[in-house]
């Protein structure tokens, strides 16, 4: 039976997109999706999908090296410069059981993303469509790109409560919104 789309990438994360070749032997830029470096780091066997040519490929690492802020790496069986320019652009997937566990209080992105927010008295606000890492903490971006939209910092003055498995946040707004 053949899957759908989403069915092939329902337990899946993307972790990574490859982007242009390096050098003459087939070697490949691979740009991080995640702050995370254990988790690239510990890549070998590989789902890539390219949602341009809607073309799936399991692959192998072979080589991996950090180079000038990208990863460069080497697949099984791409010896060309040609044949690694068929792979560029397609994001790496891995199996969410294969993220390092996180404590209660912290979060992957694609857990909290699309969740619904509501303040203390239970009025929806919105959801998350986007989180921007601001160094000191994160901040939740509410109806992007809409006339109300909202930034909360992800901080426990303004965190009341965060439900991973159910996708909802409560907040305390903060006062520059009321």
């Amino acid at each position: 039976m053949i899957k759908t789309l989403q069915e092939l990438l329902k337990e899946k994360i993307a972790v990574g997109i490859i982007g242009k070749t390096h050098g003459l032997n087939g070697e490949l830029k691979l740009h991080p999706l995640t702050n995370v470096p254990e988790i690239i780091e510990s890549l070998t066997e590989i789902l890539l999908y390219n949602e341009r040519n809607k073309v799936f490929h399991m692959a192998k690492i072979t080589d991996m090296r950090l180079g000038n802020g990208v990863y460069l790496i080497k697949i099984q069986g791409i010896e060309t410069v040609e044949e690694a320019k068929k792979l560029s652009g397609s994001k790496i997937y891995i199996d969410k059981s294969e993220l390092p566990e996180v404590k209660n209080d912290e979060y992957y992105f694609y857990e909290i993303i699309n969740s619904i927010v509501l303040d203390e008295n239970g009025n929806v606000l919105g959801k998350v469509d986007e989180i921007i890492q601001t160094g000191s903490n994160d901040v939740l971006v509410l109806n992007k790109d809409k006339e109300n939209e909202m930034l909360i910092p992800v901080i426990k003055e303004y965190i009341r409560n965060l439900d991973k498995t159910n996708k909802k946040i409560i907040v305390k707004v903060p006062e520059w919104l009321e």
